[in-house]
């Protein structure tokens, strides 16, 4: 969900020159205002989703909203995405915004949540709250056939391509045959990569060798969430 959430803040809040529709205008007042009562009552799960549904409209946005939609995304705990909105406002607006000494505040709150998500090893550095890896069961790795050989442990040899020999030209044109002293005439080798076990270890690829993968539920950064 935070990864969809970021593609949608990539695509659409910076959008400031696109023209829109009187409806679109209308919809997008609609919902911040309503967004804005929602902070003001404290229900900033009901102003996140107001604020989304602004971003999906791709039209040009209010000159204040990157400050407070940072604000609610503080509240709700998302505060990597939280950061990227405020860091926008004072990029946007600088010293000149209404609310710029509340953005100075909210700065020192948020490096103090990133700071703290930092050290603590219960969570990823958005401040998730980590679990073991299902895939893996926490092992980091796992055991899978080689593909190099095809789980048989044995390959071609590259240096006679399997023939067992070697085939030398002489200068008046004339072949000799050699014993190719990689595989003994024998054709074949044993794998380099799984060393013929026909199977081996590799990196879990869904926590990437880490044996833990982000949840969605915010970490209060103590053993027991």
């Amino acid at each position: 969900m935070k990864y969809f959430f970021l593609i949608l803040f990539s695509l659409f809040l910076f959008t400031l020159e696109t023209s829109f529709s009187q409806d679109q205008k209308e919809t997008l007042n609609f919902y911040y205002k309503d967004a804005q009562a929602s902070m003001q009552e404290g229900n900033y799960e009901q102003a996140n989703s107001d604020f989304r549904k602004i971003l999906k409209l791709g039209v040009k946005l209010p000159s204040e909203m990157p400050y407070l939609f940072s604000k609610t995304l503080y509240e709700i705990g998302q505060y990597q995405n939280s950061q990227s909105f405020l860091d926008k406002y004072f990029e946007i607006m600088g010293k000149a915004g209404t609310y710029y000494e509340n953005a100075q505040e909210l700065k020192k709150l948020l490096e103090l949540q990133l700071n703290e998500s930092l050290s603590c090893q219960y969570c990823d550095l958005s401040g998730y709250r980590l679990e073991t890896c299902l895939t893996c069961s926490g092992e980091k790795q796992l055991l899978k056939k080689c593909d190099y050989c095809e789980a048989k442990g044995k390959v071609s040899c590259t240096a006679c391509s399997g023939d067992g020999v070697l085939i030398q030209l002489g200068a008046m044109g004339n072949r000799s045959y050699k014993t190719c002293h990689q595989c003994q005439g024998k054709g074949i080798n044993q794998c380099p990569v799984c060393e013929g076990d026909k199977e081996l270890f590799t990196y879990c690829p869904n926590c990437l060798g880490s044996g833990r993968t982000s949840t969605e539920i915010i970490c209060n950064h103590t053993e027991h969430n």
